[in-house]
């Protein structure tokens, strides 16, 4: 009897005098697809294996098909968030600056009314001059040249790689260098969402991106001084009145909350029969002035018509009793109406006449 190993161990087949080894004549087990880490309910494209700096498997459409693709991609990546980091720190700079600059050298300034850049959205690109679009395609074709010719010439070459560090900032092992390739591609990548942020919100709301955030742009002694008198033009208080524990001293303070005995006062507010009696006022002075003048040209007309009236027709006692007589045979006596008393005829017209301004009055007051 042999006795039985222990412990079984995977060894190798001895045939013909030849090793052969046995873990190797198991089948081939593909490996499960990795899932993507930006989106983890798809899988990660196999191109995208962590080499490069912030690579987190996201690759939706499936672009990269080969390695060619993937450093084509990463190339176009890294110069359009370069370029957008330029974009993002110049379109508020250009905001604040450019009609300053353009004043100091006599020109005239490019932003609108609003203070907002030239831009698709915007409108005002005619305003830049061509020579600057010339200097810009003449700048970019020369760095892409040279891109090139690095990726020929230099060793272990990455994507963006062009040499460009005036003031030494790249580490020096190789761990600082992919921390700083990955600070790199985060930062381009969050300035390309913000400069197409910075051209919708400009778009929609026109107001410049430096007045709708101005804590971002402007000294925080500025931003409180504009909001101080915005608050002040449309509440009419100075700032001091409305805060004043952070202006004045506290027994000041705590004095005037005592002489007023609750705090801040409002304004009176002004009953409405005192409106509409500051209004009738003058106009009652006024009617009674046109009544009393209506009242003493009245009694003025009567005693100048008898005056003409007897310097013209002779007395009664002149004319004959034969024509009394004749006038009488001919026509009928004339109804004598009832005499009309002046003083009430004149009192019921400025009755009449104070109640129409007053009924015109309250009409331009309800309007």
């Amino acid at each position: 009897f042999l006795a039985p190993d222990a412990v079984r161990r995977c060894s190798s087949l001895h045939m013909a005098g030849e090793e052969v080894d046995v873990k190797n004549l198991a089948p081939n087990q593909k490996k499960a697809p990795q899932m993507s880490q930006s989106l983890p309910f798809m899988n990660c494209n196999p191109m995208l294996n962590g080499a490069m700096a912030g690579d987190v498997g996201f690759d939706p459409l499936g672009l990269a098909k080969n390695q060619e693709d993937l450093n084509f991609y990463r190339e176009a990546e890294i110069k359009h968030a370069r370029l957008a980091m330029l974009a993002a720190a110049g379109w508020p700079i250009s905001e604040l600056f450019d009609k300053k600059i353009a004043f100091v050298f006599g020109m005239t300034p490019v932003l609108d009314a609003a203070n907002r850049v030239p831009s698709v959205l915007n409108g005002g690109m005619g305003k830049i001059s061509p020579f600057y679009w010339a200097g810009c395609v003449v700048v970019a074709a020369a760095v892409d040249v040279y891109g090139l010719s690095q990726v020929t010439k230099k060793e272990g070459y990455f994507a963006g790689n062009l040499g460009f560090d005036p003031f030494g900032l790249n580490p020096k092992d190789e761990e600082g260098k992919k921390r700083m390739q990955l600070a790199e591609i985060k930062n381009g990548r969050l300035a390309m969402i913000a400069i197409t942020a910075f051209a919708a919100q400009e778009f929609v709301s026109h107001v410049a991106i430096i007045d709708q955030t101005p804590f971002f742009f402007k000294p925080i002694w500025q931003v409180l001084s504009d909001l101080a008198a915005a608050q002040e033009f449309v509440s009419h208080v100075a700032i001091i009145d409305q805060t004043p524990f952070f202006f004045k001293p506290i027994w000041q303070v705590l004095s005037d909350l005592a002489e007023s005995n609750s705090g801040y006062s409002m304004p009176p507010v002004v009953d409405a029969p005192a409106v509409l009696e500051a209004v009738t006022a003058p106009i009652n002075a006024a009617v009674t002035d046109a009544a009393a003048a209506a009242t003493s040209s009245a009694d003025a007309i009567p005693a100048a018509a008898v005056d003409a009236v007897t310097a013209v027709s002779p007395p009664v006692e002149a004319v004959s009793p034969a024509a009394v007589q004749a006038v009488t045979a001919v026509s009928p006596p004339a109804a004598v109406s009832p005499p009309i008393d002046d003083a009430e005829l004149v009192a019921a017209k400025k009755r009449i006449l104070e109640l129409e301004t007053r009924l015109n009055s309250i009409g331009a007051l309800t309007r």
